[in-house]
């Protein structure tokens, strides 16, 4: 890893991913250029991650009132025709602070809007229980405070582990940014909870949507090197 290429580092913690299949044709438009839809047997995947975004730190400097937040992005599977590296596309992102949000818009071109994010989080003996919400709408949910690995070639290994982020930048062109962390373990999950309206953030194209699996993963410290043209 190049330290000097570092433009972010944080904490990504305690993620709900929640997966579903959709249309290759939604996904299409956004696909930055020389990028394909990466399927998992045959299949185009979106996903809905609520997560903790804690920690934050531009070019090594702690940023006041930004140490502790929930997100919710939605993604999708994609690949480098040029190299075969796989990584994610982001279609929206939200976040409850308007720095967030600007610098992902302004400087890297990412779809990021403000929202009031809430987050709770209860931690009882051996369990953890975690809800992300956007006004009344949330996901939710309980496991065991206990972790696996992920195992390979498997739809939870297909979405969990990605080190990859393409962005259509403003001129059309493909830049890539490479996100460092350790591999990332998935908690027992007991129970999830996901209140559709949640996918009312997504555009309004995204219709019909299947879903197919809901994982909690602890997440993380994370480095993110500054974007290269693919």
């Amino acid at each position: 890893m190049n330290q000097k290429r570092i433009f972010m580092t944080c904490e990504w913690r305690d993620l709900i991913m929640s997966t579903f299949e959709v249309e290759k044709s939604v996904l299409e438009p956004y696909l930055p250029k020389d990028t394909a839809i990466d399927l998992y047997n045959g299949k185009a995947l979106i996903s809905l991650v609520a997560f903790t975004f804690s920690k934050v730190k531009f070019f090594g400097i702690k940023v006041p009132f930004h140490q502790h937040f929930g997100q919710i992005n939605f993604r999708f599977y994609a690949k480098s025709k040029t190299d075969g590296s796989r990584g994610v596309v982001f279609i929206k992102e939200f976040a409850p602070k308007h720095l967030i949000a600007l610098v992902g818009n302004t400087l890297y071109n990412e779809p990021y809007f403000f929202k009031a994010i809430g987050l709770k989080k209860q931690i009882k003996e051996n369990s953890l229980k975690l809800s992300y919400n956007f006004r009344d709408a949330a996901i939710k949910a309980e496991a065991s405070y206990s972790t696996k690995d992920l195992k390979k070639n498997t739809l939870k290994h297909f979405v969990v582990d990605r080190y990859i982020a393409f962005i259509k930048n403003k001129k059309n062109k493909t830049v890539r940014y490479n996100i460092y962390h350790k591999p990332w373990k998935t908690y027992q999950l007991s129970k999830s909870v996901l209140d559709n309206r949640l996918l009312q953030l997504l555009p309004t194209n995204f219709k019909n949507l299947k879903h197919l699996s809901t994982y909690l993963i602890n997440g993380s410290q994370v480095s993110i090197q500054r974007g290269v043209p693919q």
